[in-house]
């Protein structure tokens, strides 16, 4: 496994922020070891032997690519979906450490947040409820809310349009090379943050954007950004006079807080 950096430069800027749109599972929501569980128990009862290392070769955010790698029959592949959801309800996971600060940070930066996850509607949404998670959410897009799943960028742009917000004015933040894959599709400012599912190498082989070491460090990079960002803009709206009368270098004029 790589030593994934403890802080990238990005290979490319955004501009100001109106929105951030977050991946659920491995980025908010720490279920990597429960999709596990769950996956072990619903192939035994179709007489497939699934073990780590299998976990590991065949997971993908798109559960049929794992079906297809284990060899369950097309036709089992409806009735696998319902026992997973009903094994996955019996085995609760738990927030990602930090995200409810995180999310917190961002709402008062006067950011709008969304999700964009391939994940079963009712699952999601009872998970976000009972995490607390749900009250700082402006849209949620699930499996089946856009015409093609991730890769395609089509989940980003059906949020991005219940928004009214363009792909300059979002980022999205991922576990996975398909968020990556789906957010630069869609011309949105890619931060990868790697999770507890096996795909940490294939995040960074892919190239987001930003790779941030954890979830608190993407956040603390976005806050950063737009800080910068509005200071830049205060700045250019200042006349020759009042430049002249602004703060010494190391000295605050101002509070601190972000303006909504």
């Amino acid at each position: 496994m790589s030593i994934l950096p403890e802080r990238q430069t990005p290979h490319r800027s955004f501009g100001r922020l109106r929105a951030v749109l977050f991946d659920w599972d491995g980025t908010l929501v720490d279920s990597a070891e429960s999709s596990y569980r769950c996956y072990r128990l619903l192939f035994q009862g179709f007489g497939i032997d699934f073990d780590r290392d299998l976990f590991e070769r065949a997971y993908s955010p798109d559960w049929y690519a794992t079906y297809r790698i284990v060899g369950l029959p097309e036709s089992r592949w409806e009735e696998a979906d319902a026992r997973w959801l009903d094994l996955y309800a019996q085995t609760p996971s738990a927030l990602v450490y930090g995200a409810h600060d995180v999310l917190g940070r961002l709402v008062k930066a006067g950011l709008r947040l969304g999700l964009v996850t391939s994940g079963d509607r009712c699952r999601v949404l009872r998970e976000a409820t009972a995490l607390g998670v749900l009250a700082f959410l402006d849209v949620v897009i699930c499996a089946h809310d856009a015409p093609c799943p991730k890769p395609a960028p089509d989940p980003l742009l059906r949020a991005l349009s219940l928004l009214t917000i363009p792909a300059s004015d979002a980022l999205y933040v991922g576990d996975s090379p398909e968020d990556v894959f789906m957010a630069r599709a869609a011309g949105v400012f890619a931060i990868g943050v790697p999770g507890g599912f096996p795909n940490r190498e294939a995040l960074r082989i892919s190239r987001p954007d930003y790779l941030a070491p954890d979830l608190s460090d993407a956040v603390s990079y976005i806050i950063e950004h737009e800080m910068a960002v509005r200071t830049s803009e205060e700045s250019s709206k200042k006349t020759p006079s009042e430049s002249m009368c602004s703060s010494p270098e190391g000295v605050s004029n101002n509070s601190g807080e972000l303006r909504r």
